[in-house]
């Protein structure tokens, strides 16, 4: 009786033990999930109201052909005559007044800063990257 009770026993133990952290994860997948579905509707709702309220529409394909065959153009020219392009750009460089060269300042370091953003979340850490290979110890 106690060599069958004792076996009952470990038997309870071994199952809870390994299937309580499993059940933990499903539950905290499940939680996530839930989460990513109800953001993913909320954000889907309001875009579907800001692209009606303010009068979006996709572009249509002969304005889609008019910006590539504008910017191949300009490539073009580029290529060709490199010097006066650098000329004419130089030109609108220098017609800019103060006010539009503090705009876009702020809007480089708008941009700095989204894209450092997306690189610390993508290495999950601020500075450096992350070693997932085997620690070295120096004695």
């Amino acid at each position: 009786m106690f060599a069958r009770q004792a076996r009952n026993t470990a038997r309870s133990g071994i199952r809870s033990v390994g299937v309580r952290p499993i059940s933990q994860y499903i539950t905290k997948a499940q939680g996530f999930l839930n989460q990513a579905i109800y953001w993913t509707k909320v954000t889907v709702e309001v875009s579907k109201q800001i692209y009606i309220r303010e009068g979006l529409a996709p572009p249509s394909v002969a304005e889609i052909q008019q910006v590539y065959q504008g910017l191949y153009k300009k490539a073009l020219e580029f290529a060709a005559q490199p010097k006066t392009s650098a000329d004419g750009l130089i030109k609108v460089a220098k017609s800019l007044s103060k006010d539009e060269y503090l705009r876009f300042g702020a809007y480089f370091i708008q941009i700095v800063g989204l894209f450092s953003l997306g690189e610390i979340i993508g290495r999950r850490q601020i500075v450096g990257y992350p070693s997932f290979g085997p620690k070295e110890h120096h004695h």
